[in-house]
This record gives C-alpha cells, structure tokens and sequence, in this order.
C-alpha cells in the first residue's frame, strides 16, 4: 500500500442506516458481546478454526492459498451463502497468473448489498515463505466469523439489502507497488462489476429482463487490513465515510465503557480524508463506491516482513475486533439479537 492525497468526491449514495450507533440496545449489545466470548476459541491463533488454519503461506497457487480458497467455499456456503467466482488471468512482472475473487452473498435478490472485504492471499518475498498474519489472515478469518457468529439473526429473505462478502485475490505486488503492479483482484472486479451483475444476482433474478450492474447494488464497502497486532488502529481515510467513521467510533465506545472490548481502537481525532492508503478499494472509490477503509494506521512494524507471523497478533487485539464487527454488522442492518 502507499499514500494517496486527498479525496475530494463525496458519494451521492444514500445509506441505509447512517446513525446506526445507537440501533441495538444496550441489552442487544451485551448479548452480542456474550456469544462473542463464548465463541473467541473460533479466533484463537493457535487452533482456531477460522484463524489457525489461513496463518499459513498463501501465495497464488500454493497449497496454503488452496487450503484458504476452500476453507472459506465451505464456510460460507455450509452458512447458506451463495458462492459466485470470477476467475481471471492477470499480466504480472513474473508473467500471466490465474487469480480468483470469491464473492459469498446471502441473498442476491435484495436490491442493495452491505460488503465486507479483504484480500486472502498473501505476498512472495524472498528469503522464505511469508505468512502475512495481519496482511491479511486476520481480516479474512474476521470475516468468516461474522458471516458464523450472526449466522442465526441474518435473514436470508430480507429484499432490501443483503450481506456480501469479497475474498479478493492479488492486492500484493510482484515487484513495487505501481498502479499496473498491484490490486489486480479488485480491479477486475470492479471492472466487471461496473457493467455487469455478479452471475449470482443474475441467477436469483432469472426473471428479470434487465439487470443493473452489481456495483449500482453496493451501498457500502467496509475494506479490512494489517489487523490483529497489538498496536492495530485507525482513523477517518475516506472522506465520504468519515460520518460512518464517526458512528462506528460511537458503538465502540459504547462496548468499552459497558467493559466488552479492552480497550478503542479508532482515532476521531484526526478529520476525515486528511490522508488516503492504496488498497483494494481504490477501484471502487474510482467508481463512486462509498468505502470504510480499516487498515491499521500506522502499518504494524512486522509489515512485509518475516515476522508477519502468528507471532506478531494479539489475541485480545483479535477478539475485540470480532466484537466490534459483529456489532457494527448487527447495527447496521438492525438485526434481532
């Protein structure tokens, strides 16, 4: 990732619930920070089974990135989610590389989509087989442990919008981060979305004669990265977000003073958009995609480095990031918990 400047473009788009801080009850938020608890084994870096099994080397093609492409098709689909792929070949400095966006929905027919992201694989450095623990194993086991812990309140027939995930493939770069050498999963996706519906929203919709692009569905992105070490925080980089922002630093403070979470972890201090990190969501945002982006600010110091390991997470830091997910989630779409 690198700096960008300012962003200046506010998104039209409406949200469907932009003062979501105070939906849930604080009775509904101790129920959520309860189940959390009783299910942190699901997260824990040794033997979880969301987290243990993807802190392993997941270069394009290697075992381990195989072993995460299938954990997260199980997953997701044994929760009743529909699985839709978009494969593709990219043009690299090493030379043309398959890669794989894997897009989960619950229901495809709702009109407007809440998304969760983040890349599942992982970098090539020389010198050994780096892991990337917080780049990004921890997002993408968060993820799956929203898409499980909320698995009984999420109703699949809700027809106004509908919870999405997206595993993107090739954010890292091959050589140094230039535009043509970086986010290749994130810029086909957002390419083809930009025309077309995901196959998935095709399926659901078979009736219809004309199908809007996917990204017209998006009402927001929520990108996750370099979580799970102990220094992991954040601040407003998203213009358009910053009220978002703000919200969700409302609702996490509402979990630490009612003592669930340990301790805050996003900086309202700083003003909204004083400062971008290329990332996924760069294409999306090109595309007038409202983004929250939480890629901890500063980077961890274990950052493309061997030590991106499972060494360097925090298991307090881990839990209390499954929280405040799930809590943001719930919120937002006011669910029953």
């Amino acid at each position: 990732m690198a700096r960008a400047s300012l962003q200046d473009e506010l998104s039209v788009r409406a949200f469907t619930n932009p003062q979501f801080s105070n939906s849930l009850s604080d009775l509904q938020l101790k129920r959520l920070a309860s189940n959390s608890k009783k299910q942190r084994e699901w997260l824990d870096i040794t033997k979880g089974e969301l987290l243990a099994p993807v802190l392993v080397p997941r270069q394009i093609g290697s075992p381990g990135y195989l072993a995460t492409q299938n954990l997260i098709v199980d997953i997701m689909s044994s929760l009743d989610y529909v699985i839709s792929w978009d494969n593709f070949t990219a043009t690299t400095p090493v030379g043309k590389v398959p890669m794989a966006n894997i897009i989960a929905t619950k229901n495809p027919a709702a009109a407007k989509r809440l998304v969760l992201a983040a890349h599942y694989e992982s970098k090539v450095l020389e010198g050994g087989e780096f892991v990337g623990a917080t780049d990004s194993a921890v997002p993408v086991a968060l993820m799956l442990d929203v898409a499980k812990g909320l698995a009984d309140r999420i109703e699949q027939e809700r027809d106004d919008i509908s919870l999405q995930f997206i595993f993107f493939d090739g954010e890292e770069a091959y050589e140094e981060w230039t535009d043509k050498d970086s986010i290749y999963g994130s810029k086909h996706l957002a390419g083809l979305w930009e025309h077309n519906p995901d196959s998935a929203t095709v399926a659901a919709l078979s009736g219809a004669t004309k199908h809007k692009p996917e990204l017209d569905r998006v009402e927001l992105m929520v990108l996750l990265d370099l979580i799970g070490a102990a220094n992991t925080s954040f601040i407003a980089l998203e213009l358009p977000t910053g009220d978002l922002f703000t919200q969700l630093s409302k609702l996490e403070n509402r979990l630490h003073k009612a003592g669930h979470m340990s301790r805050t972890y996003l900086n309202t201090r700083v003003p909204a958009g004083m400062g971008r990190v290329e990332d996924d969501h760069v294409p999306f945002v090109e595309r007038n995609v409202p983004v929250l982006h939480l890629i901890s600010v500063p980077f961890p110091k274990v950052w493309h480095t061997m030590q991106d390991d499972a060494t360097a997470l925090d298991q307090g830091v881990v839990g209390d990031m499954s929280l405040l997910l799930r809590s943001f989630v719930a919120s937002y779409l006011k669910l029953r918990v």
